[in-house]
């Protein structure tokens, strides 16, 4: 299982260096070209229905690494969670190597589990990477301007986006265990993230739909000027983590009774002949 484990992570040494200064440089563009002096120019866009939308918030400096470096850089990363999760089972039974795998002289859990760690731990390596270095850049202009937000709380804010990107990994591998494919895994879990985004902050914006957000995990992810005097909720935390945990569970109970068919669903696998 170690091994198994170790080959999973060092097979995506490029990945975590790659997505982690990506993530740095997609945070340094926002943090330095948008100062604080600007705000006084922008405020008038503050209100506008459309920066609600999606979560925008101009009114502040702190505000804007909230809503534009807190947000995205998720957002960014959750890309990469729905690929890897997705390609883990089911585009590894596409491409036919998952028989091998299942193959070895190991459990079904003890796969799916190495799997799941191996996931988790390149996630956490790619936001350590992210969140130390927009946390320098963070150091780089503090040095000639004033401004509230420090660079230890940018860190910590972009790390309390991790049990988020967990709930997205557990998730996709479940769907990987119960979609015939990983297209349809893929896309499943594409259409769960934007209804998830989107539904959180429509949810905000509308009254009657403030049910809804419930169902959304960016519910339980702060991404407002708050992350950086108070920090992550505990509550959100454990919702988050009780979700990843919810579903990981779940994809091993379904993995640990499928058959490995490409191509099929899990009920019919058993039907198909050649």
């Amino acid at each position: 299982m170690f091994s198994l484990l170790m080959h999973e992570i060092k097979s995506r040494c490029t990945a975590i260096l790659g997505w982690g200064f990506g993530l740095i440089l997609y945070g340094a563009v926002y943090i330095l070209i948008f100062p604080p002096e600007l705000f006084e120019q922008f405020k008038f866009l503050k209100d506008l229905s459309v920066y609600a939308l999606v979560g925008i918030q101009l009114g502040s400096f702190e505000g804007y690494m909230a809503s534009i470096v807190l947000v995205y850089i998720p957002i960014l990363l959750s890309i990469y969670c729905i690929i890897a999760s997705t390609s883990t089972l089911a585009g590894e039974e596409d491409s036919g190597t998952l028989e091998l795998i299942v193959a070895m002289p190991l459990s079904r859990w003890q796969i799916l589990t190495a799997k799941a760690v191996a996931l988790s731990v390149v996630v956490l390596s790619i936001m350590i990477i992210a969140s130390i270095g927009n946390a320098f850049v963070l150091e780089a202009i503090k040095i000639n301007t004033q401004i509230n937000v420090t660079p230890f709380g940018l860190f910590t804010a972009l790390m309390s986006s991790l049990p988020l990107e967990l709930a997205f990994i557990m998730i996709g591998l479940f769907l990987g265990t119960i979609l015939p494919n990983r297209r349809l895994s893929a896309t499943a879990l594409t259409i769960f993230f934007i209804a998830s985004f989107f539904g959180e902050n429509i949810a905000g914006m509308v009254k009657s739909l403030e049910p809804i957000k419930y169902f959304s995990l960016f519910n339980y992810y702060n991404t407002t000027e708050t992350i950086f005097t108070e920090g992550a909720q505990v509550s959100d935390v454990l919702a988050l983590a009780g979700i990843a945990a919810v579903f990981f569970i779940l994809a091993l109970i379904c993995f640990s009774r499928r058959n490995i068919t490409v191509g099929g669903w899990p009920w019919q696998q058993g039907k198909i002949t050649d």
